[in-house]
């Protein structure tokens, strides 16, 4: 069973992968992503701020507690119908260095 904060983690992921247009244009805003034709590039420490600054769920989550979350939660098997998935774009050897993307594959 999953907890609060990993189904809310869960759902921020799926409506990103189905492109909703008011969290894309709050992303695209945000000056540490950069949002794109074919995906959303972000930093796991990026990403944790944002969600902190935006959803009270995770104001109280260290870091640490964090990383556990996003790597425990089914965020890949969640994203997956919408013909999405997270990937590492550039791997710094270290999570937190590390860049990460959502990418939307086209249906052919």
């Amino acid at each position: 069973m999953q907890t609060l904060e990993q189904q809310s983690l869960v759902s921020f992921f799926e409506q990103v992968a189905q492109k909703n247009k008011l969290l894309i244009k709050t992303l695209e805003q945000e000056q540490c992503f950069t949002v794109d034709q074919e995906c959303w590039h972000f930093t796991l420490p990026d990403l944790h701020l944002f969600l902190q600054q935006n959803n009270d769920l995770f104001s109280q989550i260290n870091y640490q507690q964090f990383r556990q979350l996003i790597f425990s939660s089914p965020i890949n098997q969640s994203v997956k119908p919408y013909s999405a998935e997270v990937t590492i774009t550039e791997n710094q050897g270290k999570v937190d260095k590390s860049s990460y993307a959502l990418v939307w594959h086209t249906i052919e």
